[in-house]
């Protein structure tokens, strides 16, 4: 009996090699994932650290200095004034010079002027170091949300982008009790404050992340000398399959990406989500001292609202991936974070139940902007990706510049952040609506049936 024949015959023959296809790719992006993204979400954690280790150092340097809260919240957001000016400009340099170079440079330049901030001692010095962070750390976060387009097709890449989010939730857990046991027990070692001991521990270990990066990551699936000759050529099928897919997305050219009024939307919402992510970034610390929290107890108090947020990141992320569905994923995550903030403003004077408001708000706002950052790839090519992840990254971004000082400036004039939580919730709320409405459901994927 002729056993090929029967086995071409067999109905299941389809479904065993498309399973069997299945798990052979599974294993492939497993494999690139463990390479690419411990190395990266480290990146990422410090990243965090640097550019918010102001929320923290505040609380001790605004009295040692001098510093008014005006000034404060000029220092924490005249950072995203040099980062929106250099973010595109470092993007497009990433294309031509790739990852591995882009974040040598990135990481070396931006640890040092990091540490540099345990010297400032006037406003004008906190200002242009300040400036400068923002300057080198322009292009980071986009640059890699670039990086992931090269090796993950779209259907798997909002689990690679929430793995990379996830870092940025996973932060404040090393943040606030890193902080917090900094500047209590080596404050005065050396001569040297607590606040200035944060700036110094935190920016170094930029510089030797950046090295690592260097030596370790390869610039694209082409040139991973750690993948075989046909896992190579199955990476770069399956990256074209996915991008014929998307028909139009082809022919779309730099110039096209700038003139997209998807990009422009997203990036209105991604600053609509920001403004939450920095208003909390800048001023938990302080919102949760007006309670009556030491330094080291505001430490610890931060992971609960970071674990949350963890969470839910990849738990929504991954089921957005499996549903093929952004649009709900997206803003229903962010009604939930605009609840969490309208809720806090209800226990301002319970700690407990505070953070655990802050702790939905984190879950809502993690979520939201993991699933948002899965979207440009959907309709932009690589040729575009560069320049139109960079814009929407730039719009976004500017909410830094927004979100302390606005927060800053309603706690002054009203004696309250209860205001603030409520804008702030509002604009969540906004982005919600914006996606539901405005974005085509074409653009974004639907969910399957």
């Amino acid at each position: 009996m002729n056993t090929a024949a029967l086995a071409t015959a067999d109905p299941r023959s389809p479904d065993i090699s498309t399973d069997a296809s299945a798990r052979d790719d599974a294993a492939l992006f497993r494999k690139i994932t463990w390479r690419l993204m411990p190395l990266l979400c480290a990146c990422y954690v410090l990243n965090y650290l640097d550019r918010t280790n102001v929320g923290y150092a505040q609380l001790q340097m605004k009295d040692q200095l001098g510093f008014s809260d005006a000034v404060f919240g000029l220092g924490a957001g005249i950072f995203f004034i040099g980062y929106a000016v250099f973010e595109i400009p470092s993007n497009l340099m990433l294309a031509k010079i790739g990852v591995r170079a882009t974040l040598l440079r990135i990481m070396g330049l931006w640890g040092l002027a990091s540490a540099a901030m345990m010297f400032a001692t006037t406003p004008t010095q906190f200002y242009v170091l300040r400036f400068l962070i923002g300057v080198f750390e322009a292009g980071f976060a986009p640059g890699v949300l670039f990086y992931l387009t090269l090796w993950f097709p779209s259907h798997r890449r909002a689990q690679a982008t929430a793995l990379f989010f996830m870092a940025f939730g996973a932060a404040p857990i090393v943040a606030g009790p890193i902080a917090g046991l900094t500047m209590t027990y080596l404050d005065g070692v050396l001569s040297l404050r607590g606040w200035q001991w944060l700036f110094l521990l935190e920016g170094l270990p930029s510089v030797l992340l950046g090295v690592a990066a260097f030596c370790w990551l390869s610039n694209s699936p082409s040139q991973a000398a750690w993948l075989s000759a046909a896992e190579k050529q199955r990476v770069a099928r399956l990256l074209a399959e996915d991008q014929a897919a998307h028909g139009a997305a082809g022919r779309h050219t730099f110039g096209a990406a700038m003139r997209d009024g998807r990009v422009w939307l997203i990036g209105f919402m991604s600053f609509l989500i920001i403004l939450g992510i920095y208003a909390l970034s800048f001023w938990q610390p302080t919102i949760l001292k007006s309670m009556g929290l030491s330094v080291l107890q505001i430490g610890f108090y931060s992971v609960i609202p970071a674990l949350a947020g963890i969470a839910a990141n990849i738990v929504v992320g991954r089921h957005s991936d499996r549903r093929k569905e952004r649009r709900w994923h997206f803003a229903l995550s962010a009604v939930v974070g605009a609840a969490g903030l309208a809720l806090t403003t209800l226990f301002m004077h319970n700690a407990v139940a505070a953070v655990l408001c802050l702790s939905l708000a984190a879950m809502g706002i993690s979520a939201a902007f993991t699933v948002l950052w899965a979207v440009p790839g959907n309709f932009m090519s690589k040729s575009a990706a560069a320049a139109g992840i960079a814009l929407i990254s730039t719009i976004g971004g500017s909410a830094g510049l927004v979100a302390p000082m606005m927060v800053g400036w309603l706690k002054t004039l009203t004696g309250s952040f209860t205001p603030s939580l409520y804008v702030l919730s509002g604009a969540l709320v906004l982005s919600a609506l914006l996606m539901l409405a405005a974005l085509p459901a074409s653009a974004l994927g639907r969910a399957r049936h």
